[in-house]
């Protein structure tokens, strides 16, 4: 299944981030040939942790002295061994607490992708395109699940983990296959039913305007962005505790 387009924007943004912060701003050249040196790993990408997946075979690529392809500036050859992520992508773990800078610049990279989403979103509106905005909406939200699941070590890549995130954010717990996730949800505090009603509306939301059940609710733009804004707050709060 193709990695899907949030999860490489996180991807890409986190390893900018860090290579910008070990080496200095990168030009607009650079940049370009550091986003195409990961076209290749995220297009055969296959594991159900993407964000560290991919950005685990880069960073042992750096570590051991292979990053020809990423080498886009003089300075970065000097600071491996600050690149630790300590992802084992075969084990399905860390191999050692996640270094400090990279879970930064997964959480900053993926709030940052969220409000370019969010941002999106109300251009949309303005524009008369709800659908396409909703749509935005949606994409700002599988951002900012995607970083939390992948700090927290969840298996994360499609709609299916999107739910599972959402449950165990709210319950505590990832679900187990077969469980009933409905009785998971009804012992989640208030805070995780909060966000399960959220997650719904937000998701269903281009469906809504779709069907035309969107403007048969009489729904707004702002209740629309709300749904979104609860999800990714209520998430992020959860997230905190669990970690």
């Amino acid at each position: 299944m193709t990695v899907r387009p949030e999860i490489k924007d996180v991807i890409l943004r986190t390893a900018q981030r860090v290579v910008e912060r070990t080496s200095g701003e990168l030009s607009t050249a650079e940049k370009r040939q550091l986003h195409e040196s990961f076209d290749a790993s995220i297009e055969g990408y296959e594991g159900r942790n993407p964000i560290l997946g991919i950005l685990g075979q880069w960073d042992a690529g750096a570590d051991a002295g292979h990053i020809a392809s990423v080498d886009t500036n003089a300075a970065i050859p000097a600071q491996r061994g600050q690149l630790n992520l300590g992802w084992d992508e075969n084990l399905g773990t860390f191999r050692a607490p996640i270094a400090e800078q990279w879970s930064d610049a997964i959480r900053q990279s993926a709030e940052e992708a969220a409000q370019e989403y969010f941002h999106k979103a109300s251009i949309c509106f303005d524009e008369g395109k709800d659908e396409q905005a909703t749509k935005h909406l949606c994409s700002a939200i599988i951002c900012s699940i995607a970083a939390i699941a992948a700090l927290m070590e969840w298996p994360y890549r499609d709609q299916h983990d999107d739910l599972n995130a959402i449950i165990a954010l709210a319950t505590g717990s990832w679900p187990a296959k077969g469980e009933n996730i409905y009785r998971m949800l009804q012992a989640a505090s208030q805070e995780g039913q909060d966000l399960n009603s959220a997650f719904a509306a937000a998701m269903g939301q281009p469906e809504a305007v779709r069907s035309g059940a969107y403007d048969d609710a009489g729904r707004t733009r702002e209740e629309a962005t709300m749904f979104a804004q609860n999800v990714v707050t209520l998430a992020e709060r959860l997230g905190r505790k669990l970690r």
